[in-house]
């Protein structure tokens, strides 16, 4: 019988199997209603009667809780697969759902599970993807907070990520501009002008509903500083965009100098779509930092979702 491991986030849905992986773009603050349909096909598509799932999607502003999003997610993917295990934040698989604050924001809990048994030990497991940032002590154990609450003051969860976070949250001025709160431009755009990403992997929606090209990313980050891209200029916008990538790599090294101080780790295990941010913020921290993907290859992409794959599969 076929596995899948599924990780079910509030943009994407990261599908493993044994045959290969895929990362669907399922806006679930817009979708959510269409998910057991969409769990269905992928049911379909890979032969999976079995399958593992971990979760952030609840926090989707669809759901009037955490727990309410919990139940919902759970329920699609009971009626979706004849054979489905649910991961808590205890790191416990479980065929149903007994307390749903325990498996919510449960998908770094996988990862971390897996390298555990796998048999690595001490080090930081950090994870960034689209949207957000785990960043996990591990030594003989896991030791992090139990909800996003925690983790965001425990520097354990930064919320930003490759793709959707909007500018003017990791750069806040350019040229002693403030840049603006305004849903202008996001970070696909400043990591398909640096060269880091390719049109293709701006896999979310546009700001502005435009295109992908690195002309319609000038034009939204120049608007971060209420400009035309006529008015601020090419090399101004490539500035700003430079800008905001190294704000984000310091920000990050940060974070990883006080975790691996407070836990006296000295490597880094490095996942997820952002895995290039990872490696400079590393090395600006000058701390070792080894890349999933050299040991996993692409499943670095969407680990937990591998993990699961990997956890079910011994069922």
């Amino acid at each position: 019988m076929s596995s899948l491991g599924i990780d079910i986030g509030g943009a994407n849905l990261k599908v493993a199997s044994e045959d290969g992986w895929e990362i669907l773009y399922f806006p679930m603050w817009r979708e959510a209603e269409k998910l057991e349909g969409k769990l269905r096909e992928i049911a379909q598509k890979y032969s999976a009667k079995k399958a593992g799932a971990v979760m952030t999607a609840e926090l989707a502003d669809f759901f009037r809780s955490k727990s309410e999003g919990v139940e919902f997610i759970a329920k699609a993917c009971q009626k979706a697969f004849e054979e489905v295990y649910f991961l808590d934040v205890d790191g416990n698989l479980k065929p149903h759902i007994d307390n749903p604050e325990n498996f919510a924001a449960s998908n770094w809990v996988a990862s971390c599970r897996y390298l555990l048994e796998e048999g690595y030990r001490n080090f930081l497991f950090i994870d960034m993807g689209s949207t957000t940032t785990d960043i996990i002590p591990v030594t003989s154990k896991i030791n992090a907070g139990k909800t996003d609450f925690e983790r965001l003051k425990r520097k354990e969860l930064i919320y930003f990520g490759v793709l959707r976070t909007p500018v003017f949250y990791v750069l806040r001025e350019f040229n002693s501009a403030p840049l603006c709160p305004e849903f202008f431009a996001i970070t696909a755009d400043v990591f398909v002008l640096t060269g880091d990403i390719e049109e293709k992997d701006y896999s979310c929606d546009t700001p502005d509903g435009k295109g992908r090209s690195k002309e319609e990313c000038m034009r939204r980050l120049a608007r971060t500083v209420c400009s035309d891209l006529e008015e601020l200029g090419e090399e101004n916008v490539r500035k700003l965009a430079l800008e905001a990538k190294l704000s984000m790599i310091d920000a990050l090294s940060q974070a990883i100098k006080t975790k691996s101080e407070e836990y006296k780790l000295n490597e880094v295990l490095a996942c997820g779509i952002g895995e290039f941010v990872i490696k400079k913020a590393c090395e600006k921290a000058e701390i070792e930092c080894r890349l999933i993907s050299e040991l996993y290859g692409d499943y670095s992409k969407l680990f937990p979702a591998y993990a699961m794959l990997k956890l079910v599969e011994k069922l």
